[in-house]
């Protein structure tokens, strides 16, 4: 990633792994997660595989930080199912800022981390 790339994010990245579940039309991917911030995460090799076919769709994404079950409505923005020399594989995605329960877990997500 380039000097420019990291500096559009909006929210600082947090290195962290913890398990998730997403759910994208009827089907449930689970593994963990690479990193998160307050704009989204990054879903580190879902079983099964997200396909590149999946970008631009919604989902619902559930991880438990600090003993809280958070959920966060998302959309996919990346989704590779191998890793090659620039990117690896998993999925990105985008948290949603216009539903109640995504405004929530968003707040919870703030607070663990100035805590931790």
């Amino acid at each position: 990633m380039t000097q420019l790339q990291s500096n559009r994010r909006k929210h600082k990245r947090v290195t962290i792994e913890v398990d998730y579940h997403f759910f994208l039309d009827g089907v449930e991917y689970i593994g963990k997660t690479r990193n998160i911030s307050l704009s989204g995460a990054f879903l580190s090799k879902p079983e099964p595989a997200l396909m590149p076919s999946c970008i631009s769709k919604s989902g619902d994404l559930k991880i438990k930080i600090n003993g809280e079950l958070l959920s966060f409505k998302c959309e996919v923005v990346y989704a590779a199912t191998h890793d090659n020399e620039l990117f690896p594989a998993g999925a990105g995605v985008v948290f949603f800022d216009n539903d109640d329960e995504t405004g929530m877990s968003l707040l919870n997500l703030a607070v663990a981390e100035e805590m931790g």
